[in-house]
Order: structure tokens, then sequence, then C-alpha cells
């Protein structure tokens, strides 16, 4: 293989012809960049690898045009954790269209065929070719040493790129890297054939004991089915202290596959097992010095929990190439400023690896809280599942819903400020809580932007002529209080111990801070043993993580939201603290209904209901609206006023969000109805629930006309409905719409509620 360039006109080195350093190629050629790609192997050449692609990285196969080349790989549809002892859960991926599913590839198809693709776009090739050391002056690399064919050959660039693997002997010459003390993991894999039944889902085991049996290590297990009966089979080890046992573990988890999972009785190696170290330590402080730029596992992007790392290699060959040429426009010759790709590193992935660096040190809150609520299904504790082990697809319109179609230029206005929130919401969280990060920012794969509070306060303040500079800290604030509300509702009939049994799911309660639809899970009482002669007592009480995990959250992100607030005098701070009382009356209201004596009952019994157990859906709903107070009603009253409209459409704006609010909450208490034998019951929830969308949407009467009311119009369409969601056994194919005016919104885009996870498939 060859291309035109020649080593003395180069604009760009690249070492390393795997996912990453094939990537930053292609990318660059296909700017007419002149670029020689290195690899010390001829290819096709294998890597130890798990070989899974998730949706991200399928999706940026095909901006590639690679993914016509890997028509015999296995599709699958999401994700599957195993946690030890407390059974599995499957994720699923969200989206529609051509490209909404992960793959798994073998490395040794898959790099060769990136390499081909890269110098099909012009890039030069030159295989068994080894990077010796870079040259240029101390704080500035100007090129780099090749071995090739038994000569030395100096090859000058304004940029070299590192896409030289985990051990990154590059990285490490320019004082990037420091040797074992920062390989943070170790990780082993081989293949398995005659596997019967494997599911098209990556399978995760969550965590692994250590050989001895008696201690679990911050470690992962994998199941990956490549086809025809064939899996990749691995472990990934987070403790550099335990690296020498990587082996052993590997054998043990084979061991109990074979013998406890039916699927694996008939199962035979092919090959040998390989390993790797498994660099999860990256820092964007650390990868790249003028005139050297580090990507994929050489600036340490793997994930921190589940070890995957095509897509964060893929994707930092995308960012590489484009600040590579954006540099090379400003000047040719200067060794080139890595500081903007690693801010755009910085910002795409922030909160995982800071959580995750942690974690991977030390078995600490992050991993606790994930195993002792791994079958609660409230809010907070799904979306940090999702954030955590499932970052591909957590998506924040699972609570609210995404927007229906809007107008473009609306969509513009409101994705720009949306992403100045988001910058807000980063810095508040980052530090204490990073695995809120990804809540915060606009979906860009999907195009789609989640329905929130700060997106309320925005369309409110647009109804008016004025762009207050307050707006953005006012929205930050109004997210935070809604995702402090879910974090109240996760404290309290948590932390079921392992074993106990499925959680008992009630429906209608807990619709945390004005969210529609959620399920509260109240866990069974734990097994009961045997203690002494004639002596029963239950199992001494585990450490309630989920409730210390929910307390510290919520009491966090309250004091954030009061700080962003006062940046708009007492008079804001008042209005948010008697939003806030409003929804923490009704919140303790609903407890005391929910739990007289300190037991769960169900609201048909116990509350807003006579003594025959018939609910009052409208005390009901009047209890809703007060919870719904920080997430609805305050957002529309604060945007409107820093729109600077009249008293009149800032008090007909807060009464759309009252009434959205209740009746956003009432398609919830619907959609668990649904499939009831209590049809009375069903219909009068529905009756209440279309009486509240048409308050709200006579509210609007009062609003000036415009986009931003069309789009607060139909929030409020159409009537809440009871189509309760259905659990695939296939990726999930519900459109969702974008900023684009097409495709039009369906009914549930527009009145239903995101799907916020499945409850947990016992195995």
């Amino acid at each position: 293989m060859g291309g035109a360039a020649g080593p003395d006109r180069l604009d760009a080195v690249v070492v390393g012809a795997g996912p990453a350093g094939s990537a930053t190629a292609y990318h660059l050629a296909r700017r007419g960049r002149r670029v020689l790609l290195v690899d010390r192997r001829d290819f096709p050449r294998d890597k130890s690898c798990g070989d899974g692609l998730t949706r991200r990285a399928v999706r940026l196969l095909g901006e590639m045009g690679v993914l016509e080349e890997l028509t015999g790989a296995a599709r699958v549809g999401g994700v599957r954790i195993r946690m030890r002892g407390r059974g599995s859960r499957d994720f699923w991926y969200d989206g529609d269209g051509p490209l909404a599913y992960g793959m798994v590839v073998p490395r040794l198809e898959l790099d060769a065929k990136l390499c081909h693709r890269a110098v099909r776009a012009g890039a030069t090739l030159w295989s068994d070719a080894r990077a010796t050391y870079l040259l240029g002056e101390p704080g500035a690399v100007r090129g780099v040493e090749i071995e090739r064919e038994g000569r030395r050959m100096a090859v000058r660039a304004p940029v070299v790129v590192a896409a030289d693997g985990a051990a990154s002997g590059l990285g490490r010459q320019a004082g990037l890297r420091s040797g074992e003390r920062d390989r943070t993991g170790f990780a082993a894999r081989g293949y398995f054939a005659d596997v019967i039944g494997a599911d098209p889902l990556l399978e995760i085991h969550l965590p692994l004991f250590d050989i001895t049996e008696r201690h679990l290590l911050p470690s992962y297990g994998w199941v990956f089915p490549v086809g025809g009966g064939v899996v990749n089979v691995g472990v990934g080890l987070f403790d550099p202290a335990h690296r020498d046992s990587v082996r052993g573990l590997y054998d043990r988890f084979m061991s109990e596959l074979i013998r406890d999972d039916p699927r694996f009785h008939r199962a035979r190696p092919v090959g040998r097992m390989s390993a790797a170290p498994l660099r999860l330590d990256f820092d964007p402080d650390r990868c790249g010095v003028p005139g050297l730029l580090l990507v994929g596992d050489a600036a340490g992007l793997a994930s921190p929990f589940t070890g995957e790392g095509i897509s964060l290699a893929l994707e930092s060959g995308v960012l590489a190439a484009a600040r590579i040429d954006e540099a090379l426009h400003e000047s040719a010759d200067e060794p080139i400023d890595p500081a903007p790709y690693a801010r755009a590193l910085a910002a795409r992935h922030a909160g995982h690896f800071e959580a995750g660096r942690e974690t991977a040190r030390r078995y600490l809150l992050t991993w606790r809280v994930l195993e002792s609520t791994f079958d609660d299904d409230r809010p907070i504790f799904d979306l940090c599942r999702r954030l955590v082990l499932f970052p591909d697809g957590a998506r924040v319109q699972r609570l609210l819903g995404p927007l229906p179609a809007m107008d473009p230029a609306l969509g513009r206005a409101l994705r720009r400020d949306l992403n100045t929130v988001a910058d807000l919401l980063t810095a508040c969280v980052r530090d204490e809580w990073p695995m809120f990060v990804g809540l915060a920012a606009p979906d860009e794969e999907l195009a789609s932007v989640a329905l929130r509070p700060a997106v309320l306060l925005l369309l409110a303040g647009y109804v008016g002529q004025r762009r207050h500079p307050l707006r953005h800290a006012l929205a930050a604030a109004v997210d935070l209080g809604m995702f402090a509300g879910l974090a109240m509702d996760g404290a309290g009939a948590a932390n079921a111990p392992p074993g106990a049994g499925a959680a008992r799911v009630r429906p209608g309660a807990g619709a945390g801070a004005g969210l529609p639809g959620v399920r509260v899970p109240t866990p069974r009482s734990g097994p009961v043993s045997a203690a002494g002669a004639g002596r029963w007592s239950t199992p001494a009480r585990p450490v309630p993580w989920g409730d210390r995990f929910a307390i510290l959250t919520a009491d966090y992100l309250l004091a954030r939201a009061y700080e962003l607030a006062a940046r708009g005098g007492a008079a804001m701070v008042a209005e948010f603290a008697e939003a806030l009382t409003a929804s923490c009356e009704a919140r303790a209201g609903q407890w005391r209904q929910d739990r007289p004596g300190g037991s769960v009952v169900d609201h048909a019994v116990s509350g807003w209901g006579d003594p025959a157990g018939r609910t009052d859906w409208s005390a009901r709903a009047e209890a809703l609206a007060g919870r719904a107070a920080i997430s609805f009603e305050l957002p529309c009253r604060l945007g409107a006023r820093l729109g600077g409209v009249g008293a009149s459409v800032v008090n007909a704006l807060a009464s759309y969000g009252r009434n959205l609010g209740v009746s956003r909450a009432l398609a919830g208490e619907l959609r668990s109805a649904t499939g009831d034998a209590d049809v009375a019951r069903s219909t009068e929830i529905a009756r209440v629930g279309d009486e509240y969308a048409c308050r709200a949407r006579e509210a609007l009467a009062r609003v000036p006309e415009g986009p931003a009311r069309d789009l607060l119009h139909r929030l409020a369409e159409p009537p809440v409905t009871g189509d309760a969601p259905v659990a695939r056994p296939a990726p999930p194919s519900e459109p969702v719409s974008g900023l684009s005016p097409e495709p039009p919104p369906t009914p549930s885009e527009t009145g239903g509620v995101g799907h916020h996870g499945q409850r947990p498939e016992k195995r």
C-alpha cells in the first residue's frame, strides 16, 4: 500500500495504525493533508481487545465509510449488565435510523479495514516500521525518527500523532507518561466456540472475585457475541496492585461460565488467551505538547467502568484531525499547540473519567451505590447506572421526554443557550459529583433536545424581547433543583440486600420534583436466618449506600442551585426558596400519606381517597402541583420575568407551567395504571389529566404569539395518553424528534413521557 506523499513534505506523522491512528490519518487525508501513517506490524494483525463497538463507534465508522465492508459482523442492540448477587439489567439503545445499534468485530478485521480506508483517502502507510524517538528541542516536537527496512531516517512534520497504544513510548519520551505508575489496569481475553444462545448484547459482569474467593475486586468480565456460536470472553482489572493475578481472574471467570451458564456447557477455546495494559487515566493536561498529540489508548482513553475504548479512540482521531487542520491553516511551520484538542476531549468526556479515576484506584462510593441500588428503579439511581455503565445510551429524555420538532431558528437559539447552561452545570458538579455532567449537554447523537426545567425557562424567556444575561445561571439553577428533587426521592426504602428478591413496584408513587411516571420500588424484607438455639433474628442491616448517596447529592445540588440563584439578588433567591418549599411540603405530605406507621401503602388505599379506597384524583392533582413547582411553574415564571414581559403574561406562563407539570405527572400515573383491571380508575386519571392539559393550553391565550409560544402549546398536546411502553427483545426504534421540522412529531413525543428504564431481570 502506498500514496503520493513523501517524508520531506508532510503535514503530519501518525504513529500507530489502530482505530485512533487510522481515524486521525483518514480525516486529515480527507482534508487534503499529507499524512504518513506508521505501524510496526504488517496488516492484518491481531490485538488483545473485547472487539465490542458501541453505537457511537458504529456511527463514527459509518462516517468513514467502513461499515459497508463489515457486512458479516454481529450486531448488538445494547448492553446487559450482570451485577453479582443482583441479577441483570438490559440497556437498549434508543433512537431510530440505520445506525441505532452496536457491533462486535474482531480487531484482526477491524484494524485492517480502517487502515486500508485511511490509505484510500490519501494517507501513506509504512508498515513494519518503528518510531524510535522524537525529534525537536525541549518543549517542542518537530518530527520523529523511524526505523524501516534496516535504515533509520528523520521524518519531520509540524505534528506527530502518538497512536502507539497504552504503553506509548512516544508519550513517555515527551514526559506525558511515567511508565508503570500510569497503567491503571490490565485486561485478558480469549475466543470460545460452540456457545449456544448468546443474546445480541454486549454483556458485562460486575464485579469479580479474586482468585482466593475472599475479596471482590474493582473489575469486570465480558461476553461479546462474535457470531456463529463464537464469543469474545475476557476480564478487566482496574487496580494495578493486582495486575499479576489477571490470568487467574480470567481462568476463574471462564470456569464459572462453563460451570454455571448453560450457554457455555459445550464451549471450547479457539486460539490462545492474550492480555494487554488497560489505560484508564485520561488527563487533558497530559495528552500533548507542542508538536505532539496523543490519541486513543496512548491518551488513556478507555472507559474506567467497562474498559470500552474503540469509540473513544475513533472520536479522539476526529478531534485531533480537526485541531491539526485548523492549526495548519494558521501556520504550516510551527509545532502545533495541543491545548484546543485537549479542551475538546475534556469537554466531550467531562465527568466520566473524573468519576472513574477515583473508582479505579479505590473501591469507593460509586461502586457501592451501583451495587446496593442495582434493583432500584428510582430516577436518581437509574440515571447513575446509565451514566456510569452505559454512557452511550444515557439520556435525560428518559425523565421528561424529547421536545417535539420546532422552528429551526428557535432550535438553534435553544441549543446555543443550552450549551452555555451545560458549561455552568459542568462547573458546578464536575469536582464533587462528576457522574452528573452527562445530564447537562444537548444530545448531539440523536439531534434532539430533552424537556427539562432549563428548557422551559429559556422558552418562556423567548416569549419576550429581552435576552437577560442572568438567563443561563437561573436555567442552570432550576435544572439543579430538579436533580436535587430526584435525589430526595432516592432516600429511604432503598438498598435491598442481595438475594431479597425483586422489588415490588407500587404504581404512581414518587413522581420526583414533578416528574411523570416514576416507579418507586419497595424492597421486600431480607431473609430470616437461625441464630442460636431456638432464636431467630434478621441478618445485619446492610450499609444504606443509596440513602447516603441520595442525601449527600440532594444537599450538594441544592447548595449549588442557591449559589446560582443568588446571582439574581435576594428577590430571586426568595422566589426560588418559595418554590422549593412548596415542592418539599408536597413531597413530605405524600410521604406521610404513603407511609403511615412506617409501612408503604398504595395511594389508592391511604391517600387522597375515601374509606372505600377510591382516590380523589382532583385532590391528588393539587398535591402533584406542589411537587411540580420547582420543575415546571418556577422556570416558566422566572423565564417570563427575564424576558421582560408584563405581569399578566408572567402569571399566564406560571399558570401554564403549573398545569403542564400536573398533566405530565398524571400521564405517568396513567401509564402505571394501564392494564389495571379498574377501568374506572384509568378513565378518571385520564379525565383529570386532560383537564389540566387544557388549562395549560388556555393559559397561553394571554401569551404573545411566536415560535416559543407554539412549542409551549404543543408540549401540552395531545391530552395525556395511557399507551404503555413496551419492553422489546430488540433495539428500540421509536422516532426521536430533533430541531428539524421533519418528520412531524408523534403523540409520544408531544404528550407522552420518556421511559426511564426497565426492571431488572433476575437470572
